[in-house]
């Protein structure tokens, strides 16, 4: 199960940030928004109620659920879980690439200085681009 589909179960949601929301705790039938839901990159979906600190088999069980439905599906046949690709806030890509286009500004100017790019800086200058270019998808929203 997916944050989303225990979301539409449960009463008072609202977004705390990327990933994470308030609700109702249907376990205790609390009336403010007491139950914290986090749900990681990996898929797993986090509970932690405020009020009674209920246990997270209650609230799946409240809502018609079952704990294993918190973690995402095994693949038949592997032993461990397979780790979901790490994804990236845009804060942390516009870092990775303003390091890189910095290390283009530098190689331009020595360049601009002497008039002929050197084999390294063109090899380097290659690599930016490369890693501009990943970075266009490493985002999450």
């Amino acid at each position: 199960m997916t944050a989303t589909v225990l979301l539409d179960r449960l009463d008072g949601v609202r977004s705390c940030g990327p990933g994470r929301w308030r609700a109702r705790c249907p376990a205790c039938d609390s009336h403010k928004p007491v139950l914290a839901i986090t749900e990681t990159a990996d898929g797993v979906v986090l509970l932690h109620c405020f009020r009674n600190e209920c246990a997270a088999p209650d609230i799946v069980s409240a809502v018609g659920q079952d704990i294993a439905d918190l973690f995402p599906p095994r693949v038949e046949g592997v032993h461990a879980a397979v780790p979901a690709k790490r994804r990236f806030s845009a804060r942390q890509v516009l870092g990775a690439v303003n390091l890189e286009l910095l290390e283009v500004l530098v190689i331009v100017g020595a360049i601009r200085l002497r008039g002929s790019v050197m084999p390294a800086e063109y090899e380097r200058l290659k690599l930016a681009v490369a890693r501009v270019s990943v970075a266009e998808g490493a985002t999450h929203d």
